[in-house]
């Protein structure tokens, strides 16, 4: 299954699944500070079809061009510039991953450095009814942004969501939620 298909399944059966793969919730030991997670914006990224790089010992890898975007948050708006990338692996072990790196220009024109990897399941997770936002996998980006305004983009830990973006082709969602 390539990683189109196997997105748009993910896409149709979509859930988050407890410890080892089961819905049991571990509950956190007494006086644990519990993560919380902060929304920072979402992402339209997008792409141009994957060109094949081929077969290697990690599994087949493509390299997906990032071609533009927008990026819209509470604190952050701005562009996907052109020229970025996506280095795709479809793992032998039958998981994907993503190791995306492409810049942004904020709407007051400061540029900003993400780094985004992941790793999604081999299968498609069961449905879940209170979901409805096509879902590839978690990633966890990583920010350079330069002094001033937006450094508070270094300062801290991220994760995102990385599906489909709705009745569009080749571009996807990214939603990015800052660890508190």
């Amino acid at each position: 299954m390539n990683r189109r298909d196997w997105f748009l399944l993910a896409a149709s059966s979509v859930a988050t699944t407890g410890l080892a793969g089961t819905d049991q919730v571990m509950e956190a030991p007494a006086g644990a500070r519990v993560p919380a997670i902060k929304f920072v914006y979402d992402c339209d990224a997008t792409l141009l079809p994957a060109i094949p790089f081929g077969e290697t010992a990690e599994g087949t890898r493509r390299i997906i061009p990032i071609t533009g975007g927008t990026v819209k948050g509470p604190r952050i708006r701005g562009v996907v510039l052109n020229n970025g990338a996506d280095w795709n692996l479809s793992r032998k072990d039958g998981a994907s991953s993503v190791e995306a790196a492409y810049y942004l220009r904020t709407d007051d024109g400061v540029i900003i450095r993400v780094v985004n990897k992941g790793v999604g399941p081999a299968s498609a997770p069961p449905a879940r009814p209170d979901i409805r936002e096509p879902f590839f996998m978690f990633t966890a980006p990583v920010f350079e942004a330069p002094a001033g305004k937006y450094e508070w983009l270094n300062q801290a830990i991220f994760v995102a969501t990385l599906g489909a973006r709705r009745g569009a082709q080749n571009a996807v969602l990214i939603r990015v939620f800052q660890v508190v």
